[in-house]
């Protein structure tokens, strides 16, 4: 009986894992439900963010760099932010891509304006 009892305490606290959405507070790994993105967040100063979206076959850039221009606004709060761009843009060219290929992360810095 108490290996019963210790069976299902474990399975039940294994399950009650929480969900974080996103928001301009979160640091570390994050999911958007809306825009269905996984992404990392880091302050890097006072006034400065490192945003990475992780991009899946089924996320295409487009959706991944108006991610990155809601983010940046919610995370500074106002307009005037600057991006710059660290890694994941690339080129296109069908024939050096197949079906099965992954872009790689958008990775880039956010800095919020001085108030």
């Amino acid at each position: 009986m108490k290996l019963i009892f210790l069976i299902c305490w474990v399975f039940i606290t294994g399950c009650a894992q929480t969900f974080s959405d996103s928001s301009e507070s979160a640091e570390g790994k994050s999911w958007d439900f809306d825009h269905q993105v996984q992404f990392e967040q880091y302050q890097i100063s006072d006034n400065r963010y490192n945003l990475r979206i992780r991009s899946t076959t089924k996320t295409n850039f487009s959706r991944l760099s108006a991610f990155l221009v809601r983010q940046s606004f919610k995370i500074c709060k106002n307009y005037g932010f600057k991006i710059e761009v660290v890694d994941g843009v690339e080129t296109y060219n069908d024939e050096k891509y197949i079906k099965s290929y992954i872009p790689a992360s958008l990775e880039a810095n956010v800095e919020c304006p001085i108030n």
